[in-house]
């Protein structure tokens, strides 16, 4: 039997597999090679689920779509507990014994890469478009496996608690790990300890809650810094206690001058570069400088002298650029593009117990993050603390 057009159907289990790497292994490898290697993942996981779904006579056990590397089934019977089986044990076995012997298999094809597993199972009802529109399904519980299957940690087979309410002895099999879109999600890894489930989810989705950003185990390079600038509209402020690095590359003798050249662009263009630094003579600089046991002080006169070279070599292109001087420092560094207007911000939180010798860590070296109007509260908080530090009545102009 199959789906028919125009036809709808309730407790269809939607098998989605999809392969992890994928992007690596077509880049690291001939065409041929790579196409072979989702070609007979396809072939795999369709002839376990077609093999299940005839042993358990199950009226209908369709691939619906496949896309390069991956794709979803949809598995349905009138006894709801058929399908189940048919969905959960197919899963089961390519995680557990198709995946490695594939990969045994394309080990002797001299395939660069190793093949890893994405799989999530959901169930929901489904309608099939009618003819005119052969092939098409609609429902939600489509996009909500797809997603599911997206953070997956890599083999792993995660279920939704629609799936897992009714799952039976197969429940066993999985171990709570969290919420994804609403719902509780269960995760199976094969021959995995107690634990393992939640541990793989926790590193790929994070804690409950959280919020998308950008991290960097340290400071992003002059390029990438560039990007920044290149993308900002009205409006960039660049705020830390010495500036030495902003400074630094405004008056390199290096080429390509590449940051120099993308904020000269963009004063060009008729935006503003605002520059904050901490005031050499300020509690804040003594207390950093003691913290960090360097001559914080000097570092911010040197930057400012940079800061004045730049202005006098490039003319009334700089007139944009001002540089300011606070009192007080709330404990990062920032460079924000258009703060006021759905900008970026790239941040970082001073660590104040690192001293020369060993252990001791250097301000490029200490993790950054990029974060949007798309962080929600994150991005607003931060413009807060950066707003109240830069306001009118905190700072100084001295270029």
């Amino acid at each position: 039997m199959t789906f028919e057009s125009g036809g709808t159907y309730d407790n269809v289990y939607l098998f989605l597999a999809d392969a992890s790497g994928y992007s690596s292994i077509v880049s690291g490898n001939p065409r041929n090679l790579a196409a072979h290697a989702f070609d007979r993942l396809q072939r795999t996981v369709a002839a376990r689920v077609r093999s299940l779904a005839d042993e358990h006579g199950c009226a209908r056990a369709a691939l619906w779509s496949w896309r390069g590397d991956g794709g979803i089934f949809a598995i349905h019977d009138e006894q709801e507990s058929t399908a189940l089986t048919v969905a959960l044990e197919a899963a089961r076995a390519v995680l557990a014994d198709d995946l490695p012997l594939l990969r045994e298999e394309l080990a002797g094809t001299w395939l660069r890469g190793e093949l890893h597993l994405r799989m999530a199972v959901h169930k929901g009802p489904i309608h099939v478009s009618a003819a005119e529109d052969t092939g098409a399904i609609h429902s939600p519980d489509i996009n909500f496996v797809a997603h599911l299957e997206e953070v997956t940690p890599r083999n792993c087979l995660s279920i939704s608690e629609d799936v897992h309410q009714v799952a039976g002895h197969f429940s066993q099999l999985f171990e709570p790990v969290g919420t994804h879109e609403g719902q509780k999600v269960y995760v199976m890894m094969p021959d995995g300890r107690a634990g393992d489930g939640k541990r793989a989810w926790l590193r790929t989705v994070g804690l409950n809650d959280s919020l998308p950003m950008h991290a960097y185990a340290q400071r992003p390079s002059q390029r990438e810094k560039a990007r920044l600038v290149d993308v900002a509209v009205n409006d960039v402020v660049d705020f830390g206690t010495a500036l030495n690095t902003c400074a630094g590359y405004l008056v390199t003798t290096e080429r390509p001058a590449v940051y120099r050249g993308a904020v000269l662009e963009f004063l060009r263009r008729g935006g503003a570069y605002r520059c904050v630094l901490l005031n050499p003579e300020s509690e804040a600089t003594a207390l950093f400088s003691a913290l960090r046991q360097e001559d914080l002080g000097t570092k911010i006169k040197n930057s400012v002298a940079r800061f004045h070279r730049f202005k006098e070599k490039y003319g009334a292109d700089t007139d944009a650029l001002h540089v300011y001087q606070v009192d007080d420092f709330p404990g990062m560094a920032a460079l924000c593009a258009d703060l006021d207007d759905d900008g970026f911000i790239l941040y970082s939180s001073y660590f104040f117990n690192t001293r020369p010798g060993k252990g001791h860590i250097e301000r490029g070296d200490m993790p950054h993050y990029l974060v949007t109007s798309d962080s929600g509260e994150l991005f607003a908080d931060i413009s807060h603390v950066l707003r109240e530090a830069t306001a009118p009545g905190r700072m100084t102009r001295i270029l």
